[in-house]
């Protein structure tokens, strides 16, 4: 794979009218630090960098609150994925959307403030942030070699209509930044949990690097490096693939 080599103004330039959903992995950071500490900090500083040179960035702080029967505080809630989602989510608690289940942090001025805006959704439906990312003919990236965690892809299967899922409302509670209360509902695009496959992107991570669709960028002044794919790329793939494997997002449950 062939590394892209750019500067700051330069990535920042690629997501000003195409933003990018980043994904994190710790292990992609090594090169940033010599702790933990050192290395999330100068993510954060690469993040707010780039909102800065009107790049657009949006983070992943899923909490799944609505689906674990949990208020949703849009600043207190933590983050359910990683360490390095909650470290960054403590460092710009006003830059998180409102979404209860799939909340992201948006460092860069070209997203729709609706998405802040505690009110009825569809996470992965019209008018969602990933929506607003695919309608935009955006990126979708991955630091640390984690494609198959791109939840997006959800947002595609739910554009094919693929028969293992469906929309499920989920409803509860959602306190704004000005510490209101409001009782909201959600719709998620569920996998039906009594069949026999769980959710795997394994053959599509493997696929999208087979046939060179993933670009890798090289940010130089913070020695980063990023896995990149165009969304909209991504669905072309799935389509065909799709047809001759209706389980092509899918693998077998462990017995």
């Amino acid at each position: 794979m062939i590394i892209q080599k750019m500067c700051l103004q330069q990535f920042s330039n690629e997501t000003k009218d195409r933003p990018m959903a980043l994904h994190v992995s710790p292990i992609g950071l090594i090169r940033l630090g010599v702790n933990n500490d050192k290395r999330f900090n100068r993510l954060n500083q690469f993040l707010n960098e780039v909102h800065k040179h009107n790049g657009n960035i949006a983070l992943p702080t899923f909490s799944y609150s609505y689906v674990n029967n949990e208020i949703y505080n849009m600043q207190n809630t933590c983050s359910r994925l990683d360490v390095v989602s909650e470290y960054l989510r403590k460092k710009n608690k006003l830059k998180r959307t409102a979404d209860p289940n799939f909340s992201y942090l948006l460092f860069g001025n070209n997203f729709s403030n609706e998405h802040f805006k505690v009110q009825n959704y569809n996470s992965f439906g019209n008018n969602s942030l990933i929506d607003e990312l695919y309608t935009k003919d955006g990126y979708l990236g991955a630091i640390g070699g984690i494609l198959e965690h791109l939840t997006e892809i959800h947002y595609l299967e739910r554009r094919i209509k693929v028969h293992y899922r469906s929309d499920k409302i989920f409803e509860g509670v959602t306190i704004d930044r000005n510490k209101d209360q409001k009782t909201t509902s959600v719709e998620y695009f569920c996998r039906f949990l009594d069949s026999d496959y769980v959710p795997s992107f394994a053959k599509l991570k493997q696929d999208l690097r087979k046939y060179n669709i993933v670009k890798k960028w090289h940010i130089e002044k913070y020695n980063l490096r990023i896995e990149v794919v165009k969304f909209k790329d991504v669905l072309s793939l799935i389509k065909d693939k799709i047809k001759d494997n209706p389980e092509y997002l899918l693998k077998k449950k462990l017995d």
